[in-house]
């Protein structure tokens, strides 16, 4: 070997220059038949083993000492190649890169965290289905009921939510195990960031490629000790891989191999995100004609209407929304309102996050009690907050029957496969009578089907008080918004005019509220059934049927209603 053995030089590529241009352009030392592993050879492999670690040469695939002076040659001269390119580029321009990758892995941890609480969410829900399909199966086995008609199903039904528990768990595995692999990730970027910033400012010494290696003569085989630390390699390996991708981001951005890995992750995970808008103004519109047909004494007026509406919702600083909406309509037959065919603002409001309440301030939708008490638009504030306990206050004044001054109060619980909740109601009107309703409501899924059952107790000023309730049985696929799918839902109602004041449904149940001369009638109200059906079609076309059979209260009198629609929706944006 040439004068350069044994040696120690500050600079790595100083180091490899000056020993192995020596030895192998100058023909001092090595042999052109396959190397002898001599004693002086040994700081020649040791440090293209090091440049192979390093990642500025392939990995050699036999013991170094079998390769020719030649080969080696080819070896080192690729790693000095990528090495070069690495020295010529200035701190500068690595810093700009750095911090370029820094704003892709917070992004990445961002939605990597939304996909772990969404996998913890659904493994709560299958843990719960889980336990109550087997105790089922279980406990009817346990019971002597082993006849096949009755097990089957239940063993079949315990078997399917025992698989789903299974694959919640698993996406929740890798869901957590992507946040801490992204966080780890991020840590180091972040350092060799302030690593270059340190170096550009000429105040100390990069760390960020301060890599330990332990290598041996042939393989070069280093060894490794570290835990797990919870996460599913080893936090050492994680440990070297940050290193590794933070200190070599110009070669690993330029064979594309950081979109690889990115991509790989985001196909190996099937947990949703959250939609963030790409853009500032979004538009929603749609166009209905609907026709309704009433018979009965309390029918009033057939009607066929064309409606249209705009809805713009304007972001206008990631938070605060401006919202709204344009309506227009036409009645062809029967009565229209005192905008029949004008162009009418009818919602304008601030949307937006204080803290950890959500507040709407202005004039807004407001559907109380599943519109089973109120539904139309509401003037004041709206605040909501807390998870999976919610609770909503609206203070302002109901648009409508002749509302001074309205507010509400409720409070609801979502759990894995039920919804319980509970409100009160104050209406005060323009002639100082008042309207006060307490509400309790509570649903639960049955497989493939949500019923609900929710009580309603409203009490006039100076009245006495009445009962109502409203059963639910409803249908709703997780698809439903997919072409060529449908939806429906049964209902049973039995409320006493003090437990309503602007009903959602298309009936007539405004009109049983009152008397034949038209004055308030709080001993009126109505009962009967509702059903309705939704079905899609392609390009956005919807198509609604809805059919009520009511009794009114106080007299007895029973009102037919059909109502059906026709609506396309449009919208600037794509989902």
């Amino acid at each position: 070997m040439n004068g350069c053995s044994g040696k120690k030089h500050s600079h790595l590529e100083a180091y490899v220059k000056k020993c192995f241009l020596g030895a192998v352009f100058m023909g001092v030392g090595l042999s052109a038949s396959p190397v002898q592993a001599a004693s002086n050879d040994v700081w020649i492999y040791d440090s293209i083993m090091l440049l192979a670690k390093e990642g500025y040469m392939d990995m050699p695939e036999k013991p170094l000492n079998a390769y020719s002076k030649k080969e080696l040659g080819q070896m080192v001269a690729q790693a000095l190649l990528e090495f070069e390119k690495n020295r010529t580029g200035s701190l500068a321009d690595e810093y700009g890169r750095i911090s370029r990758l820094l704003v892709v892995d917070e992004v990445q941890l961002k939605l990597a965290k939304e996909q772990e609480r969404e996998a913890e969410s659904r493994i709560k829900s299958a843990r719960s289905k889980a336990a109550k399909d087997t105790e089922m199966y279980v406990r009817r086995s346990m019971q002597g009921q082993n006849r096949l008609e009755v097990m089957q199903p239940l063993k079949e039904k315990s078997d399917s939510s025992l698989r789903k528990i299974e694959q919640a768990s698993r996406d929740y595995a890798q869901a957590k195990s992507r946040v801490e692999q992204r966080a780890k990730m991020l840590d180091y970027v972040r350092k060799r960031q302030q690593d270059l910033l340190t170096g550009l400012s000429g105040t100390g010494q990069t760390s960020g490629s301060d890599v330990q290696i332990s290598t041996t003569s042939g393989y070069g085989e280093s060894t490794v000790a570290g835990g797990y630390n919870g996460s599913v390699v080893p936090s050492s390996v994680l440990d070297t891989v940050g290193r590794l991708r933070a200190e070599f981001l110009p070669e690993l951005d330029e064979n594309g191999s950081l979109d690889s890995m990115n991509a790989r992750q985001q196909l190996e995970s099937n947990m949703p995100v959250e939609d963030v808008p790409d853009q500032q103004l979004k538009l929603d519109a749609e166009v209905r004609y609907d026709v309704r047909y009433s018979s009965g004494a309390d029918s009033g007026e057939s009607r066929q209407r064309a409606r249209a509406r705009l809805y713009p919702d304007y972001n206008i600083d990631n938070n605060w929304h401006a919202i709204g909406m344009l309506e227009w309509e036409k009645a062809f037959t029967g009565s229209g309102d005192d905008k029949d065919g004008k162009l009418k603002l009818d919602r304008y409001y601030l949307s937006g996050n204080v803290g950890i309440a959500h507040m709407d301030l202005g004039a807004f939708g407001s559907t109380m009690a599943e519109g089973n008490i109120y539904d139309s638009k509401f003037m004041g504030v709206r605040v909501q907050a807390g998870e999976p306990v919610k609770y909503t206050l609206e203070y302002g004044k109901a648009a409508k029957d002749k509302i001074e001054q309205s507010y509400d109060f409720t409070i609801s619980y979502q759990g894995a496969v039920y919804r319980v909740e509970g409100g009160f109601y104050h209406f005060k009107r323009r002639d100082e009578n008042s309207q006060d309703i307490y509400m309790a409501n509570y649903h639960h899924n049955i497989g493939l089907l949500d019923a609900g059952a929710m009580l309603l107790y409203g009490r006039n000023k100076g009245e006495s008080g009445k009962t109502g309730y409203v059963f639910t049985l409803g249908y709703t696929p997780q698809n439903s918004w997919q072409p060529y799918t449908f939806s429906s839902w049964l209902k049973y109602y039995y409320q006493p005019s003090s437990t309503y004041v602007s009903h959602t449904m298309n009936a007539m149940v405004d009109n049983m509220r009152y008397d034949k001369n038209d004055s308030f009638n709080r001993n009126g109200g109505f009962k009967g059934w509702g059903i309705g059906i939704n079905y899609n079609l392609p390009a956005a076309w919807t198509l609604g049927l809805e059919f009520y059979r009511l009794q009114d209260l106080e007299y007895g009198r029973r009102s037919n209603t059909i109502w059906f629609a026709v609506t396309k929706s449009f919208q600037n944006y794509h989902e």
